[in-house]
């Protein structure tokens, strides 16, 4: 998550974008940043509770694991899935271990793309948890006497609008090659682990339960038999989560355990209260009794961090985010009495969301050196007498900002950091930092294609800004616009021309290719806007945009200026954060059909370009609407997705209309019962769709009759975004969790339908620019791949089948050629706007392209 500083958001680009328009209505709405008031804007999780307010924790299991085994038996084994990257940008990272006595292997927990092991001090990394039903990691547990002993518990405990929920405890006994399911499915989010160190079958675990609803499966958990069995020993309320768990160092039935009071809902939360404090037992769990002597006390104690000093296990700290402050506190007896550390100078470094931090640790040697992590983090040589602040928004160019995990090494000292950017490592106390940047871990929300140098790929991401390679390489990734980065948009005629956005529709123009971005978001400045607000391009004229709020708004140059061209497509306004928009879309085919969907289960249409719109959500289950899209061979079949799980019924999640949604019918098949994020209909082959859900892709070939994996090597990854270069034929998914990946769709051909498919030995390898604007380009060039030297005639037809233009016959040379069309007929005036079929025949082979042409 991202916090803006006033007057210029940071980016690690070397351009700051305008530093006037960092704020928008919907932050100065509710007068926080992070979250608006008491409406926390829960975007993920409100996509999949909606509209019940809570996910059956059953549903939810058999859903990721119906999805598990579905990927597991996929039949395809060819399929090669290409990293696009970025490495070097990173991810929110939520747990670092090392085994004792190692200086070269690390694991490292990811908020949601698995764990990553390496065995070379970082210089390379092995995703050992990629089989796993649940990708998110909470806390990893390394045992002290084998170290090939590891637990992992699954589910980002933060507790952030974006925590992945997890499937409980998983348990490896060969150094996380393999695992095996363990218990505490029933959990949701695990905070903290420990193997006992006298004990191996003896593990404690703190488990949080769910975020939205009161239940039991929360507390401290203990299996004496490895695993096998779990039994709960210390439970408070069914709203109160265990966060933290730490064993003295020397006496093992000696633990101590931080319990968090948190009740969350729709439109409310409250992460503190009477029951968050610090339970000690001397007898290993069975008895725990509440330490209180000189700690806080009330209604006001939030979320707390524990940290046991391993060279003097007396001492010990603990870092409380409460309702009003930060405090640490301290104990010199092994917590019988507590004194408050002089913390004055850590006010203010969880900005207004603690809950999402809570880390604390102590140097492994010293005592006295103990480290706090919020939005900054701070240290104290001197046992909590002063701080001194060792990172935050004045050094985010060096480190990011946002720090949840630490692991100090005992014999070299070196500290490595994990926050909402990556790895990081200091050998300096922590006053300087390199970053650790091989590692794919970017959660994206948005991804985009630059359709005339396709190498160039752009996205928005979780806390770490809009970015885009230039070169198509994983580790050069910058980014261009800061915040949290959504949709973005490159003009098809122009690369120069770039849109993207931060949070609450705060969209930007770039003119010369992303090196300073110009805000353009004015007009809506009153309107409720989804965090994340849908932007699209017209098909046909780049300067014509949509975008959505409430409302929809038209801009007929190129953003310069908007127009709202309708009235409140949602259910209406009941102060939240939500009753928004969430997508649009524009037919290819028929470019004044507009849809738009709403986060509150709505969707409409426009059949001239926004004029009029009628509501067509008649048909479809009440759930939020996460894509609406359009067929590129139908101009009447349109789709809707949907997120959310069943409750008492069972829900398909996709939907299709032949009838421009007049009528629907469910296309979900034998899909998992998961939402589904985004839709894709393939450009080159009618019937073929790709859905991204929140466990991997899918693909089916016959319209959503039947549905395969598409998601060999992924792993369960929530899959949020899509994009097809429809001449260079590959996909490209944006994850949130793990980076950028790209497909070569021909991977996926059978001879039927593929305007790319190779037929003989001659094959279409591209058509550029495609749109052909008449009036920008002189020439389509058609790229053309031959095996042989041979003769060859083309032919253009228009999307009647009439022939417009024949050439005389062409010399093709072995291997790339490049063919020439001006867009004009065999009269020589331009052609009209509309698709364009180009076809070529040989005794080699036959093959064919599609253009669009825009006059």
């Amino acid at each position: 998550m991202m916090v803006f500083i006033a007057g210029v958001f940071k980016t690690n680009h070397k351009n700051q974008n305008n530093p006037g328009h960092n704020h928008t209505s919907m932050q100065e709405r509710f007068g926080l940043e992070k979250e608006p008031g008491l409406y926390p804007n829960d975007w993920m999780d409100r996509q999949r509770t909606f509209p019940y307010g809570s996910i059956k924790t059953d549903v939810y299991l058999e859903a990721i694991r119906q999805a598990q085994a579905f990927h597991t038996n996929a039949s395809r084994t060819s399929l090669n899935w290409e990293l696009a990257g970025p490495v070097n940008i990173g991810g929110r990272i939520t747990d670092i271990e090392m085994p004792e006595g190692s200086n070269s292997t690390i694991y490292i927990g990811a908020a949601s793309g698995g764990i990553f092991k390496s065995t070379n001090s970082g210089f390379n990394w092995t995703n050992i948890f990629m089989n796993a039903a649940s990708l998110t990691i909470g806390d990893i547990a390394i045992d002290k006497s084998n170290h090939n002993l590891l637990y992992a518990g699954t589910g980002e405990a933060n507790a952030s609008s974006q925590s992945v929920r997890g499937d409980g405890i998983y348990k490896s006994t060969d150094g996380g090659t393999t695992w095996t399911f363990s218990g505490l499915e029933q959990s949701a989010y695990i905070g903290r682990i420990v193997i006992d160190y006298s004990n191996s079958d003896r593990v404690f675990a703190a488990a949080c339960g769910n975020l939205f609803s009161p239940d039991e499966h929360r507390g401290v958990y203990r299996t004496t038999d490895g695993g096998n069995s779990w039994q709960k020993v210390l439970f408070l309320t069914d709203s109160t989560a265990a966060i933290d768990i730490v064993q003295h160092p020397t006496n093992p039935d000696i633990l101590y355990a931080a319990m968090w009071e948190r009740v969350r809902g729709l439109n409310y939360r409250r992460s503190y209260g009477a029951s968050s404090g610090i339970w000690m037992t001397t007898d290993g769990g069975d008895n725990w009794s509440e330490l209180s002597v000189g700690l806080p006390s009330g209604n006001e104690k939030g979320r707390i961090g524990l940290a046991v000093s391993p060279s003097n296990p007396s001492i010990l700290y603990a870092f409380y985010d409460n309702q009003s402050e930060v405090a640490v506190y301290k104990t010199i007896n092994g917590g019988q009495s507590w004194s408050r550390t002089n913390d004055g100078a850590l006010q203010g470094m969880n900005s207004t969301f603690g809950w999402y931090f809570g880390q604390i640790r102590v140097d492994p040697n010293i005592p006295d050196i103990v480290y706090v992590m919020g939005v900054d983090m701070f240290y104290t040589a001197n046992g909590g007498n002063s701080w001194t602040q060792l990172a935050g928004y004045f050094n985010s160019d060096v480190i990011h900002v946002d720090h949840h995990a630490m692991y100090i090494h005992p014999e070299t000292g070196r500290i490595y950091e994990g926050n909402d950017g990556g790895l990081y490592v200091s050998d300096d106390l922590g006053f300087n930092w390199s970053k650790i940047n091989n590692l794919p871990l970017t959660q994206f929300y948005d991804i985009e294609i630059d359709y005339l140098n396709p190498d160039r790929l752009y996205g928005g991401t979780q806390d770490n800004n809009t970015v885009r390679t230039t070169t198509g390489q994983t580790n050069d990734w910058d980014a261009i616009l800061g915040g949290d980065g959504f949709y973005s948009l490159v003009d098809y005629t122009n690369s120069n021309i770039i849109y993207a956005e931060y949070q609450w529709g705060a969209l930007h123009k770039s003119t010369n290719g992303g090196s300073w971005m110009n805000a353009i978001n004015g007009y809506w400045s009153s309107d409720r806007v989804n965090w994340s607000a849908p932007v699209v391009m017209h098909p046909q004229n780049p300067e014509t945009l949509y975008f959505g709020t409430y409302r929809v708004w038209k801009s007929n140059n190129g953003g310069n200026s908007w127009t709202a061209v309708s009235g409140d497509l949602t259910n209406g306004d009941d102060g939240s954060s939500f009753h928004t928009i969430s997508t649009l879309a524009v037919s290819p085919l028929q470019p004044s059909i507009v849809l738009a969907g709403t986060d509150d289960g709505r969707v409409h249409i426009s059949t001239d370009a926004g004029a009029q719109w009628t509501d067509i959500s008649q048909g479809l289950p009440l759930r939020w609407i996460t894509r609406v899209a359009t067929d590129p061979f139908d101009e009447n079949k349109i789709y809707v997705t949907l997120s959310g799980f069943r409750w008492d019924e069972p829900v398909s999640h996709v939907y299709m209309s032949d009838d421009l949604g007049q009528t629907w019918q469910s296309i979900g098949g034998n899909l998992p019962e998961l939402p589904v994020n985004v839709i894709l209909a393939d450009p080159n082959r009618q019937g073929r769709l790709f859905v991204g859900t929140d466990a991997g892709v899918f693909v089916t070939n016959n319209g959503g009759e039947e549905w395969l994996s598409l998601n060999q090597g992924l792993g369960n990854v929530p899959v949020i975004s899509m994009k097809i270069h429809p001449e260079l034929n590959f996909l490209v998914i944006g994850t949130y969790g793990l980076s950028a990946y790209k497909l070569d769709l021909s991977q996926l051909s059978v001879g039927v339908g593929d305007i790319h498919q190779l037929r003989s030995k001659l094959s279409v390898s591209g058509v550029f620019p495609n749109p052909f604007r008449t009036a920008l380009n002189q020439f389509v060039t058609l790229k053309v791949e031959s095996s042989a030297f041979t003769n060859a005639h083309m032919v253009i037809y228009d999307n009647t089948g009439r022939t417009i233009k024949t050439f005389s016959a062409t010399s093709l040379r072995q291997g790339l050629n490049q063919l020439l069309w001006d867009g004009k007929d065999e009269s020589g005036m331009a052609v009209k706007s509309g698709y364009y079929y180009i076809s070529l025949k040989s005794a080699a082979g036959n093959a064919s392209a599609k253009v669009l042409v825009v006059n």
